[in-house]
């Protein structure tokens, strides 16, 4: 697989800080930029979160893609990620549009749509957001555990951040399943709907009940 070079390093670092900012939008406008030490702990442990979900996903779509011999390098999207600060910002944290950059993916004769099959383009999509199920699994067996052992979680200010990191990861599962443009999703469909369907479906109705329940 070899070293990753230092402009990948660089634009997943990019990527990843864009996404925790975006994460923790939300709590800017509720007004804890009047509480800066609350205000950082939210944004470190967001972004210790965003580390297991968005940074899992994009390796995991890098590292199968590399196991079909073909190259995989993580690029930031500029325009994604500035829209990505936008839809934060407008939207108060209520809507993350979260694609900031995306693994690009070629083999010697050119890109995997072209160059390999439809069943490894949709393989190698559908790592992403499966990554992001088993974080959110994880992170709900512990939220599930610790209140059986007499303890809460990691609370600041009412938010319990075993539950947030269970949303975070399950928004990005079920958004970057939306059958469209570049998103996972378009390729998982285009290679099996059943597949995508199966995943899809269950991916939105858990990130609705974690996100209204």
């Amino acid at each position: 697989m070899g070293v990753m070079p230092r402009r990948e390093l660089a634009a997943l670092t990019a990527a990843w800080i864009v996404l925790g900012i975006s994460f923790s939008t939300r709590y800017m406008f509720a007004g804890w930029f009047a509480h800066p030490l609350a205000f950082a702990e939210v944004f470190l442990l967001t972004m210790l979160v965003i580390g297991t979900g968005f940074l899992g996903h994009e390796l995991a779509h890098k590292f199968t893609a590399q196991r079909y011999g073909a190259w995989a390098e993580f690029k930031l999207w500029t325009i994604g990620a500035v829209m990505t600060l936008l839809a934060a910002a407008v939207s108060q944290g209520t809507f993350i549009f979260a694609a900031p950059g995306a693994v690009y993916i070629a083999s010697r004769s050119g890109y995997i749509g072209d160059a390999m099959d439809r069943k490894a383009s949709g393989i190698i999509s559908l790592t992403g957001p499966l990554v992001n199920v088993a974080a959110a699994g994880i992170f709900a067996l512990v939220y599930i555990t610790l209140p059986a052992v007499g303890v809460q979680g990691i609370i600041i200010n009412g938010t319990n951040f075993l539950r947030w990191a269970i949303f975070i990861n399950l928004w990005l599962g079920a958004f970057n399943m939306i059958p469209f443009l570049i998103l996972d999703g378009q390729k998982v469909l285009t290679w099996n709907k059943t597949i995508w369907a199966l995943v899809t479906i269950p991916l939105w109705l858990a990130t609705a009940a974690v996100l209204f329940l």
